[in-house]
């Protein structure tokens, strides 16, 4: 747990990178990853570019939870959770 606040605690979860990496290339359109890789490639020609998968996972906003390593088994199993709160491992 992470605290947030005055005497908030904020739930962080844990995500290992080639789970995600494969859901996201497989659970998005083309479009819509081409949509954020398009910006990198513009300026590929000026710089260096660089971009990680929390970069991905902050343009994916939302995982869903049954792809989470600690969620707990009890709770809801098709939540869709925010990726402020989820760890690449």
């Amino acid at each position: 747990m992470k605290a947030v606040g005055p005497n908030k605690m904020k739930t962080m979860y844990t995500l290992k990178r080639d789970i995600f990496f494969n859901w996201y290339f497989r659970n998005k359109s083309k479009e819509q990853i081409a949509s954020f890789i398009s910006p990198y490639f513009m300026s590929i020609v000026s710089k260096d570019v660089q971009f990680s998968l929390k970069d991905l996972l902050k343009d994916s906003r939302t995982v869903p939870s049954y792809l989470l390593e600690d969620y707990p088994t009890d709770a809801k199993p098709n939540v869709d959770i925010d990726y402020s709160s989820i760890t690449l491992i």
